[in-house]
Protein backbone atom coordinates (compact mmCIF):
# COMPACT_ATOMS: atom_id res chain seq x y z
CA UNK A 1 0.00 0.00 0.00
CA UNK A 2 1.15 3.35 -0.47
CA UNK A 3 1.37 5.67 2.53
CA UNK A 4 3.09 8.39 4.27
CA UNK A 5 4.54 6.57 6.53
CA UNK A 6 7.43 4.60 4.59
CA UNK A 7 8.74 8.17 4.27
CA UNK A 8 9.45 8.45 8.32
CA UNK A 9 12.08 6.62 10.02
CA UNK A 10 11.60 3.30 11.10
CA UNK A 11 12.84 4.95 14.81
CA UNK A 12 9.52 6.21 15.29
CA UNK A 13 7.96 2.70 15.33
CA UNK A 14 10.50 1.54 17.99
CA UNK A 15 9.49 4.12 20.04
CA UNK A 16 6.07 2.61 19.78
CA UNK A 17 5.32 -0.65 19.57
CA UNK A 18 8.38 -2.33 17.21
CA UNK A 19 8.47 -1.66 13.23
CA UNK A 20 5.42 -1.30 11.19
CA UNK A 21 4.96 -3.41 8.24
CA UNK A 22 5.29 -0.58 5.27
CA UNK A 23 3.14 -1.84 2.53
CA UNK A 24 2.32 -0.96 -0.75
CA UNK A 25 -0.52 -1.71 -2.95
CA UNK A 26 1.29 -0.63 -6.08
CA UNK A 27 1.74 -4.39 -6.65
CA UNK A 28 -1.73 -4.83 -7.36
CA UNK A 29 -1.15 -5.12 -11.69
CA UNK A 30 -3.94 -7.42 -12.96
CA UNK A 31 -1.12 -9.38 -14.75
CA UNK A 32 -2.38 -12.66 -16.42
CA UNK A 33 -1.39 -15.71 -15.38
CA UNK A 34 0.65 -17.30 -18.37
CA UNK A 35 0.26 -20.60 -18.16
CA UNK A 36 -2.23 -23.34 -18.13
CA UNK A 37 -4.90 -24.17 -15.59
CA UNK A 38 -3.25 -26.76 -13.00
CA UNK A 39 -4.46 -29.97 -13.12
CA UNK A 40 -8.17 -30.01 -11.43
CA UNK A 41 -6.91 -33.46 -9.72
CA UNK A 42 -4.65 -31.91 -7.87
CA UNK A 43 -7.36 -29.97 -5.64
CA UNK A 44 -7.43 -32.41 -2.92
CA UNK A 45 -7.68 -29.84 0.08
CA UNK A 46 -11.26 -30.32 2.76
CA UNK A 47 -11.67 -27.43 4.49
CA UNK A 48 -12.76 -28.88 7.75
CA UNK A 49 -9.45 -29.49 9.34
CA UNK A 50 -8.80 -25.73 9.41
CA UNK A 51 -12.58 -25.28 11.76
CA UNK A 52 -11.74 -24.27 15.27
CA UNK A 53 -13.76 -26.23 18.12
CA UNK A 54 -17.54 -25.18 18.48
CA UNK A 55 -16.52 -23.49 21.75
CA UNK A 56 -14.23 -21.29 20.34
CA UNK A 57 -14.90 -17.53 21.26
CA UNK A 58 -13.37 -16.34 17.65
CA UNK A 59 -15.57 -16.09 14.65
CA UNK A 60 -14.48 -19.05 12.47
CA UNK A 61 -14.85 -19.48 8.46
CA UNK A 62 -15.51 -22.89 6.71
CA UNK A 63 -13.38 -23.52 3.67
CA UNK A 64 -15.34 -25.54 2.07
CA UNK A 65 -14.62 -26.66 -1.50
CA UNK A 66 -15.56 -23.62 -3.46
CA UNK A 67 -17.06 -21.28 -0.50
CA UNK A 68 -16.14 -19.12 2.18
CA UNK A 69 -19.04 -18.91 5.18
CA UNK A 70 -19.63 -18.48 8.45
CA UNK A 71 -19.90 -21.64 10.53
CA UNK A 72 -20.84 -20.56 13.81
CA UNK A 73 -22.88 -18.12 15.98
CA UNK A 74 -20.13 -15.61 16.59
CA UNK A 75 -19.97 -12.60 14.73
CA UNK A 76 -17.16 -12.39 12.63
CA UNK A 77 -14.17 -10.44 14.19
CA UNK A 78 -13.28 -8.10 11.61
CA UNK A 79 -17.03 -6.86 11.60
CA UNK A 80 -17.83 -6.46 15.15
CA UNK A 81 -19.17 -2.96 16.37
CA UNK A 82 -19.22 -1.86 12.52
CA UNK A 83 -22.31 0.01 12.15
CA UNK A 84 -24.87 -1.53 9.36
CA UNK A 85 -24.74 1.71 7.09
CA UNK A 86 -20.82 1.35 7.01
CA UNK A 87 -21.02 -2.14 6.19
CA UNK A 88 -23.26 -1.90 3.48
CA UNK A 89 -21.16 1.06 1.71
CA UNK A 90 -17.82 -0.37 2.07
CA UNK A 91 -19.38 -3.79 0.74
CA UNK A 92 -20.13 -1.86 -2.18
CA UNK A 93 -16.69 -0.22 -2.43
CA UNK A 94 -14.62 -3.01 -2.54
CA UNK A 95 -17.19 -4.80 -5.16
CA UNK A 96 -16.79 -2.14 -7.36
CA UNK A 97 -12.82 -2.42 -7.06
CA UNK A 98 -12.24 -6.25 -6.62
CA UNK A 99 -15.05 -8.25 -8.41
CA UNK A 100 -13.00 -8.28 -12.00
CA UNK A 101 -10.56 -9.17 -10.12
CA UNK A 102 -11.36 -11.64 -8.17
CA UNK A 103 -10.82 -14.47 -10.95
CA UNK A 104 -6.94 -13.93 -10.81
CA UNK A 105 -6.89 -13.34 -7.35
CA UNK A 106 -8.84 -16.91 -6.68
CA UNK A 107 -6.75 -18.40 -9.31
CA UNK A 108 -3.42 -17.56 -7.37
CA UNK A 109 -4.98 -18.24 -3.94
CA UNK A 110 -4.94 -22.07 -4.45
CA UNK A 111 -1.33 -22.36 -4.74
CA UNK A 112 -0.59 -20.65 -1.65
CA UNK A 113 -3.69 -20.19 1.03
CA UNK A 114 -3.37 -23.89 2.03
CA UNK A 115 -0.23 -22.88 4.45
CA UNK A 116 -1.28 -19.27 5.02
CA UNK A 117 -4.76 -20.14 6.53
CA UNK A 118 -2.58 -22.98 8.32
CA UNK A 119 -0.29 -20.02 10.08
CA UNK A 120 -3.66 -18.10 10.74
CA UNK A 121 -4.95 -21.24 12.58
CA UNK A 122 -2.36 -22.07 14.49
CA UNK A 123 -2.03 -18.68 15.67
CA UNK A 124 -5.08 -18.33 16.44
CA UNK A 125 -5.99 -15.24 14.17
CA UNK A 126 -9.16 -14.13 12.82
CA UNK A 127 -9.09 -15.97 9.50
CA UNK A 128 -10.92 -13.55 7.65
CA UNK A 129 -7.08 -11.99 7.87
CA UNK A 130 -6.52 -14.02 4.54
CA UNK A 131 -8.19 -11.02 2.75
CA UNK A 132 -5.68 -8.63 3.43
CA UNK A 133 -2.91 -10.07 0.38
CA UNK A 134 -6.07 -9.51 -1.94
CA UNK A 135 -5.74 -5.66 -1.17
CA UNK A 136 -1.89 -5.73 -1.10
CA UNK A 137 -1.09 -7.80 -3.61
CA UNK A 138 -3.87 -9.43 -5.27
CA UNK A 139 -2.60 -12.83 -3.54
CA UNK A 140 0.66 -12.79 -6.20
CA UNK A 141 3.64 -13.85 -3.71
CA UNK A 142 5.90 -12.58 -6.72
CA UNK A 143 4.47 -8.81 -6.12
CA UNK A 144 7.01 -5.97 -6.26
CA UNK A 145 6.06 -2.36 -5.64
CA UNK A 146 8.08 0.21 -6.78
CA UNK A 147 9.05 1.12 -3.47
CA UNK A 148 10.84 -2.37 -2.39
CA UNK A 149 7.71 -3.92 -0.69
CA UNK A 150 7.32 -7.28 -1.80
CA UNK A 151 5.67 -10.55 -1.34
CA UNK A 152 1.64 -11.70 -0.01
CA UNK A 153 1.81 -9.20 2.53
CA UNK A 154 4.20 -6.50 0.80
CA UNK A 155 6.76 -6.52 3.19
CA UNK A 156 9.34 -3.50 3.22
CA UNK A 157 13.39 -5.06 3.11
CA UNK A 158 14.09 -3.45 6.63
CA UNK A 159 10.76 -4.55 8.36
CA UNK A 160 11.51 -7.79 7.51
CA UNK A 161 14.71 -7.95 8.71
CA UNK A 162 13.66 -6.51 11.76
CA UNK A 163 10.81 -9.17 11.97
CA UNK A 164 13.61 -12.17 11.28
CA UNK A 165 12.48 -12.47 7.91
CA UNK A 166 15.73 -13.11 6.02
CA UNK A 167 16.67 -12.92 2.17
CA UNK A 168 19.70 -13.57 0.17
CA UNK A 169 20.58 -14.19 -3.64
CA UNK A 170 19.29 -18.04 -3.37
CA UNK A 171 15.91 -17.34 -0.46
CA UNK A 172 13.27 -14.43 0.06
CA UNK A 173 11.98 -14.78 3.36
CA UNK A 174 9.29 -12.15 2.32
CA UNK A 175 7.86 -14.06 -0.73
CA UNK A 176 8.05 -17.28 1.81
CA UNK A 177 4.17 -17.81 2.96
CA UNK A 178 4.76 -19.18 5.83
CA UNK A 179 7.08 -16.66 7.61
CA UNK A 180 5.64 -13.75 5.68
CA UNK A 181 2.50 -14.96 7.34
CA UNK A 182 3.36 -15.68 10.43
CA UNK A 183 4.94 -12.28 10.89
CA UNK A 184 2.52 -9.95 9.18
CA UNK A 185 -0.15 -11.77 11.48
CA UNK A 186 2.01 -11.42 14.52
CA UNK A 187 2.05 -7.84 13.79
CA UNK A 188 -1.71 -7.39 13.04
CA UNK A 189 -2.87 -9.24 16.42
CA UNK A 190 0.29 -7.03 18.45
CA UNK A 191 -1.94 -3.57 16.87
CA UNK A 192 -5.08 -5.22 17.41
CA UNK A 193 -4.09 -5.73 21.31
CA UNK A 194 -2.86 -1.98 20.85
CA UNK A 195 -5.42 -0.31 19.67
CA UNK A 196 -8.70 -2.94 20.24
CA UNK A 197 -9.78 -2.16 16.90
CA UNK A 198 -9.49 -4.54 14.24
CA UNK A 199 -9.85 -1.52 11.79
CA UNK A 200 -7.35 0.59 14.06
CA UNK A 201 -5.17 -2.59 13.45
CA UNK A 202 -5.53 -2.28 9.78
CA UNK A 203 -4.98 1.00 9.62
CA UNK A 204 -1.72 0.62 11.67
CA UNK A 205 -0.27 -2.10 9.06
CA UNK A 206 -0.83 0.78 6.35
CA UNK A 207 0.34 3.74 7.52
CA UNK A 208 2.47 2.14 10.67
CA UNK A 209 1.42 2.53 14.53
CA UNK A 210 3.35 5.46 15.69
CA UNK A 211 0.92 7.99 12.92
CA UNK A 212 -2.06 6.13 13.88
CA UNK A 213 -1.23 6.85 17.52
CA UNK A 214 -0.47 10.36 16.94
CA UNK A 215 -3.65 10.88 14.99
CA UNK A 216 -5.85 9.54 17.50
CA UNK A 217 -4.05 11.70 20.20
CA UNK A 218 -4.85 14.93 18.51
CA UNK A 219 -8.66 13.46 17.27
CA UNK A 220 -9.80 9.88 18.94
CA UNK A 221 -12.31 8.17 17.02
CA UNK A 222 -13.94 5.28 18.13
CA UNK A 223 -16.06 2.51 15.73
CA UNK A 224 -19.31 4.27 16.82
CA UNK A 225 -18.16 7.36 15.05
CA UNK A 226 -18.06 5.15 11.49
CA UNK A 227 -15.34 4.55 9.35
CA UNK A 228 -15.45 7.67 7.53
CA UNK A 229 -14.49 9.68 10.53
CA UNK A 230 -11.16 7.91 11.31
CA UNK A 231 -8.43 10.30 11.54
CA UNK A 232 -6.32 8.47 8.89
CA UNK A 233 -5.07 9.70 5.35
CA UNK A 234 -7.82 9.48 3.06
CA UNK A 235 -5.43 6.45 1.13
CA UNK A 236 -5.19 4.61 4.73
CA UNK A 237 -9.08 5.09 5.12
CA UNK A 238 -9.70 3.54 1.72
CA UNK A 239 -7.39 0.79 2.71
CA UNK A 240 -9.33 -0.13 5.79
CA UNK A 241 -12.66 0.17 3.74
CA UNK A 242 -10.96 -2.18 1.22
CA UNK A 243 -10.17 -4.95 3.50
CA UNK A 244 -13.83 -4.61 5.62
CA UNK A 245 -15.43 -4.45 2.63
CA UNK A 246 -13.81 -7.79 1.07
CA UNK A 247 -14.54 -9.38 4.63
CA UNK A 248 -17.81 -8.55 4.78
CA UNK A 249 -18.72 -9.74 1.05
CA UNK A 250 -17.39 -13.28 2.26
CA UNK A 251 -19.26 -13.08 5.32
CA UNK A 252 -22.24 -13.10 3.38
CA UNK A 253 -20.99 -15.64 0.49
CA UNK A 254 -20.80 -12.51 -2.12
CA UNK A 255 -17.51 -13.67 -3.07
CA UNK A 256 -15.32 -16.86 -1.91
CA UNK A 257 -12.21 -18.59 -2.27
CA UNK A 258 -11.80 -22.11 -4.33
CA UNK A 259 -10.08 -24.62 -2.19
CA UNK A 260 -6.50 -24.41 -2.15
CA UNK A 261 -4.53 -27.00 -3.01
CA UNK A 262 -3.19 -29.03 -0.34
CA UNK A 263 0.83 -29.44 -0.09
CA UNK A 264 3.57 -31.36 1.15
CA UNK A 265 7.22 -30.49 2.38
CA UNK A 266 10.05 -31.74 0.22
CA UNK A 267 13.92 -31.24 1.46
CA UNK A 268 16.34 -31.44 -1.21
CA UNK A 269 19.89 -31.80 -1.70
CA UNK A 270 22.10 -30.14 -3.81
CA UNK A 271 22.65 -29.93 -7.09
CA UNK A 272 18.86 -30.35 -7.98
CA UNK A 273 17.48 -28.76 -10.69
CA UNK A 274 13.94 -27.90 -9.76
CA UNK A 275 12.97 -27.20 -13.40
CA UNK A 276 13.35 -30.24 -14.40
CA UNK A 277 12.21 -32.41 -11.16
CA UNK A 278 8.91 -31.19 -11.76
CA UNK A 279 8.99 -31.85 -15.60
CA UNK A 280 10.27 -35.44 -14.47
CA UNK A 281 7.31 -35.71 -11.75
CA UNK A 282 4.46 -34.28 -14.99
CA UNK A 283 4.02 -31.10 -12.87
CA UNK A 284 2.30 -28.10 -15.01
CA UNK A 285 5.28 -25.77 -16.35
CA UNK A 286 6.08 -22.96 -13.85
CA UNK A 287 3.58 -24.31 -11.59
CA UNK A 288 6.58 -25.51 -9.00
CA UNK A 289 7.46 -21.97 -8.87
CA UNK A 290 3.87 -20.72 -7.77
CA UNK A 291 4.05 -23.09 -4.78
CA UNK A 292 7.72 -21.89 -3.96
CA UNK A 293 7.93 -18.23 -4.62
CA UNK A 294 10.69 -17.75 -1.70
CA UNK A 295 13.38 -19.55 -5.20
CA UNK A 296 15.08 -17.28 -6.10
CA UNK A 297 16.77 -19.72 -8.20
CA UNK A 298 15.56 -22.96 -10.37
CA UNK A 299 18.75 -24.68 -9.38
CA UNK A 300 20.38 -25.14 -5.58
CA UNK A 301 24.33 -26.29 -6.81
CA UNK A 302 25.47 -25.86 -3.24
CA UNK A 303 22.90 -25.46 -1.06
CA UNK A 304 20.09 -27.73 0.79
CA UNK A 305 16.59 -26.51 0.12
CA UNK A 306 13.06 -27.25 0.90
CA UNK A 307 9.84 -27.21 -1.28
CA UNK A 308 6.39 -27.58 -1.10
CA UNK A 309 4.94 -30.02 -3.70
CA UNK A 310 0.88 -30.60 -4.02
CA UNK A 311 0.09 -33.55 -2.27
CA UNK A 312 -1.28 -35.93 -4.75
CA UNK A 313 2.21 -35.22 -6.95
CA UNK A 314 4.34 -35.53 -3.29
CA UNK A 315 5.38 -39.86 -4.20
CA UNK A 316 6.30 -38.79 -8.06
CA UNK A 317 8.36 -36.19 -6.93
CA UNK A 318 10.56 -38.28 -4.58
CA UNK A 319 10.59 -40.76 -7.03
CA UNK A 320 12.26 -38.41 -9.35
CA UNK A 321 14.67 -36.65 -6.90
CA UNK A 322 17.43 -39.30 -7.86
CA UNK A 323 17.45 -38.09 -11.68
CA UNK A 324 17.25 -34.29 -11.17
CA UNK A 325 20.52 -32.99 -11.13
CA UNK A 326 21.27 -30.41 -13.22
CA UNK A 327 22.71 -31.22 -16.84
CA UNK A 328 23.67 -28.07 -17.50
CA UNK A 329 24.39 -24.58 -15.54
CA UNK A 330 26.00 -20.45 -16.83
CA UNK A 331 29.17 -19.68 -16.39
CA UNK A 332 29.88 -15.73 -16.48
CA UNK A 333 32.96 -14.88 -18.60
CA UNK A 334 35.51 -13.22 -16.73
CA UNK A 335 38.65 -10.82 -17.79
CA UNK A 336 40.80 -13.21 -19.84
CA UNK A 337 38.81 -16.35 -20.46
CA UNK A 338 38.15 -17.48 -24.23
CA UNK A 339 36.33 -20.10 -25.19
CA UNK A 340 39.22 -22.93 -24.98
CA UNK A 341 39.38 -22.08 -21.22
CA UNK A 342 36.37 -21.97 -20.26
CA UNK A 343 35.69 -25.47 -21.87
CA UNK A 344 38.91 -27.07 -20.22
CA UNK A 345 37.64 -25.34 -16.92
CA UNK A 346 34.26 -26.97 -17.41
CA UNK A 347 35.15 -30.63 -18.67
CA UNK A 348 34.08 -29.91 -22.29
CA UNK A 349 35.53 -29.18 -25.34
CA UNK A 350 34.68 -25.69 -27.65
CA UNK A 351 32.39 -27.34 -30.46
CA UNK A 352 29.85 -28.56 -26.86
CA UNK A 353 30.13 -24.88 -25.64
CA UNK A 354 29.04 -23.54 -29.49
CA UNK A 355 26.73 -26.20 -29.48
CA UNK A 356 24.63 -25.06 -26.31
CA UNK A 357 25.67 -21.59 -27.10
CA UNK A 358 24.13 -21.22 -30.57
CA UNK A 359 25.18 -18.09 -32.99
CA UNK A 360 28.30 -17.30 -30.17
CA UNK A 361 31.02 -15.26 -31.30
CA UNK A 362 34.57 -16.47 -30.90
CA UNK A 363 34.93 -12.77 -29.41
CA UNK A 364 33.77 -12.94 -25.54
CA UNK A 365 32.88 -9.79 -23.30
CA UNK A 366 33.00 -9.96 -19.72
CA UNK A 367 29.89 -10.84 -17.85
CA UNK A 368 28.37 -12.85 -20.54
CA UNK A 369 26.68 -15.84 -19.66
CA UNK A 370 27.31 -19.35 -21.49
CA UNK A 371 25.58 -22.62 -20.82
CA UNK A 372 28.17 -25.57 -20.28
CA UNK A 373 27.56 -29.17 -19.00
CA UNK A 374 27.38 -29.02 -15.22
CA UNK A 375 30.67 -30.88 -14.41
CA UNK A 376 31.77 -28.21 -12.42
CA UNK A 377 29.51 -26.71 -10.12
CA UNK A 378 31.68 -24.59 -7.94
CA UNK A 379 31.77 -21.40 -10.58
CA UNK A 380 28.86 -21.99 -12.06
CA UNK A 381 25.45 -19.88 -11.99
CA UNK A 382 22.27 -21.31 -11.14
CA UNK A 383 19.29 -20.67 -13.54
CA UNK A 384 17.08 -18.05 -11.98
CA UNK A 385 13.18 -18.64 -10.78
CA UNK A 386 11.23 -17.79 -14.42
CA UNK A 387 8.33 -16.27 -12.12
CA UNK A 388 10.47 -13.31 -10.60
CA UNK A 389 9.11 -10.26 -12.34
CA UNK A 390 10.85 -9.05 -14.99
CA UNK A 391 9.51 -6.09 -15.88
CA UNK A 392 11.87 -2.73 -15.04
CA UNK A 393 13.34 -5.40 -12.52
CA UNK A 394 17.11 -5.71 -13.65
CA UNK A 395 19.33 -8.05 -11.92
CA UNK A 396 22.76 -5.90 -12.05
CA UNK A 397 26.16 -7.79 -11.55
CA UNK A 398 28.39 -4.64 -10.14
CA UNK A 399 31.60 -3.57 -12.03
CA UNK A 400 34.67 -1.94 -11.24
CA UNK A 401 34.09 1.75 -10.54
CA UNK A 402 30.75 1.17 -9.65
CA UNK A 403 29.02 2.44 -6.76
CA UNK A 404 24.86 3.06 -5.60
CA UNK A 405 25.08 6.59 -7.05
CA UNK A 406 26.47 5.44 -10.52
CA UNK A 407 23.97 2.37 -10.52
CA UNK A 408 20.69 4.12 -9.54
CA UNK A 409 21.79 7.29 -11.70
CA UNK A 410 22.51 4.26 -14.77
CA UNK A 411 18.64 3.24 -14.09
CA UNK A 412 17.04 6.21 -13.32
CA UNK A 413 16.30 5.09 -9.63
CA UNK A 414 17.17 6.85 -6.35
CA UNK A 415 20.41 5.51 -3.86
CA UNK A 416 17.47 4.99 -1.49
CA UNK A 417 15.32 2.86 -3.21
CA UNK A 418 18.18 1.03 -4.44
CA UNK A 419 19.34 0.76 -0.86
CA UNK A 420 15.91 -0.22 0.29
CA UNK A 421 15.29 -3.14 -2.26
CA UNK A 422 18.69 -4.86 -1.72
CA UNK A 423 18.46 -4.73 2.43
CA UNK A 424 21.47 -1.90 2.34
CA UNK A 425 22.46 1.25 3.79
CA UNK A 426 22.64 4.18 1.37
CA UNK A 427 26.44 3.98 2.34
CA UNK A 428 27.11 0.77 1.97
CA UNK A 429 29.99 -0.63 0.09
CA UNK A 430 29.57 -2.40 -3.03
CA UNK A 431 31.90 -4.97 -4.91
CA UNK A 432 32.59 -5.93 -8.03
CA UNK A 433 30.77 -8.98 -8.84
CA UNK A 434 27.70 -8.65 -6.35
CA UNK A 435 24.56 -8.69 -7.53
CA UNK A 436 22.13 -6.09 -7.01
CA UNK A 437 18.43 -6.11 -8.04
CA UNK A 438 17.16 -2.57 -9.67
CA UNK A 439 13.83 -1.55 -9.81
CA UNK A 440 14.86 0.44 -13.36
CA UNK A 441 12.65 3.12 -14.82
CA UNK A 442 14.66 3.43 -17.51
CA UNK A 443 16.87 1.40 -20.21
CA UNK A 444 20.62 1.94 -19.03
CA UNK A 445 22.25 3.27 -22.38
Amino acid sequence: MHRTWQQRSLIHCFLITGVSILCTNTALAEEPLGYADPDRRLVSYQGSRLIHAANTASHQLKLSHSLVKPVSDQPEPLLKGINADDIKAVKAIAKQRFSRRWNLVSERSRFVRYRLVEKLEKASAPLSLQIIPVVESTYSPYALSHAGASGLWQLMPGTAKVLGIKADKKIDGRRDIERSTSAAVEYLTTQHDRFDSWPLAIAAYNLGPYAVSKRLKKTPWDLADGLDAMPVPTETRNYVKHVIGLVALLDDGTLSFPSPIKTRAIDLNPPVDIQLLAQLSGMEKDAIFRFNPSLNQAQYLTRPVTIHVPETAHGKVQENIPHSGPKFVYVTVQSGNSLWSIARANGTDVKTVKKLNRGISNTLRIGQKLKVPANQLAKASANINPLLPSKNRVRYRVRSGDSLWRIANRFGTTVKALARVNSLSKKSVIRAGDILWVLARVHPS
